[in-house]
């Protein structure tokens, strides 16, 4: 019987000692992650230089009616096409067109930056369901162990 003691006071002492580890801190890791945006609108002028067409005619009466008798110069500008002259009952009409134009008004500038430190914890030596249940196992067989040897305490001092 004094035996028997001594094997179930030594073997809970052993199981007593295994489930003394200490846990391990959580391993972090650093990550950084910032995003900034800076958006700069600039605006810009065009010059556009003057443009001009020039037109010289000779004119003539016939009849009470005036014509054009020559034309002596019909120049185009850079962006205006030559004018367009006509003479309707003693009135003159000059049409002058010209090209369309397109211009770009402003501009944005978008400058962007990241920088944040984000700590996430990693999971380092993950357990099986396997050994989780050899714990649980375990556990379950040291608490009878721990009766066992309590009951058979209680009952070798009482006789």
């Amino acid at each position: 019987m004094k035996s028997l003691k001594h094997i179930v006071l030594s073997f809970f002492s052993l199981v007593v000692l295994a489930s003394c580890g200490s846990a391990k801190p959580a391993a972090f890791e650093n990550r950084s992650q910032t995003i900034t945006i800076k958006e700069t609108v600039y605006d810009t002028i065009f010059k556009i230089e003057k443009d001009s067409s020039s037109y010289q005619a000779l004119l003539e009466c016939q009849n009470g009616v005036v014509v054009i008798k020559q034309v002596v110069q019909a120049e185009p500008g850079r962006t205006l096409k030559s004018p367009k002259v006509r003479l309707d009952n003693n009135q003159l009409k000059i049409d002058c067109e010209a090209r369309a134009q397109e211009l770009l008004a402003h501009y944005k500038n978008t400058h962007q930056t990241s920088n944040e430190v984000i700590r996430v914890p990693v999971e380092v030596n993950k357990l099986t369901w396997w050994q989780e249940t050899q714990i649980k196992l375990l556990r379950i067989i040291a608490i009878i162990s721990l009766l066992l040897a309590v009951w058979l305490f209680v009952k070798s001092k009482i006789t």
